[in-house]
């Protein structure tokens, strides 16, 4: 077990992130972490696909990945890498969600800029309505707002009119 330097809560050896604060929990030591190198020329041959053709089913994304398919667009947002994400559009110049729905329509659909958030949670996957003017549904059914509930991969959310399938693989 180790320790969260911020909230003293004991997670697994191997987390990355605290589950009760999100602190990192990586590199707490003294020791220097380890260096990779490898060919730059490559890196454009490597680097990951285009938002858009993110994988649609969970069996198509790698531990760790998060899609958000647009319905009725057969596009695709890939989160990755975070343990919480924030659903919304775009606002101000530098205020841009991890998951932006403005290029589907979203401000016409009556998304707000933050509208919901994603949080992982050890191999869970909560959603929770940050407040929105416009309402966030789980599955046809109403959440009330600040209150996190668990997801399933496969689920349809629908951000003010805007809706959405999720599929994850924690």
């Amino acid at each position: 077990m180790i320790t969260c330097p911020a909230c003293r809560n004991q997670e697994y050896e191997g987390e990355l992130f605290c589950a009760n604060c999100g602190a990192r929990l990586w590199g707490l030591t003294n020791e220097p972490l380890p260096t990779i190198t490898f060919d730059t020329s490559r890196l454009r041959e490597m680097a990951s696909p285009p938002a858009t053709t993110a994988p649609a089913a969970r069996q198509d994304l790698k531990p760790g990945q998060i899609s958000i398919t647009v319905s009725g667009t057969g596009q695709a947002l890939l989160l990755e890498g975070r343990p919480e994400y924030t659903i919304g559009r775009e606002g101000a110049a530098n205020d841009v969600p991890e998951a932006n729905l403005g290029p589907y329509g979203a401000r016409d659909k009556g998304v707000s800029r933050r509208h919901a958030s994603l949080r992982v949670d050890r191999r869970q996957l909560l959603l929770i309505d940050l407040g929105s003017s416009n309402g966030t549904w789980l599955n046809g059914t109403q959440l009330s707002a600040n209150e996190p509930i668990r997801l399933e991969s496969g689920d349809e959310l629908r951000l003010g009119k805007l809706v959405v399938k999720v599929y994850f693989n924690l």
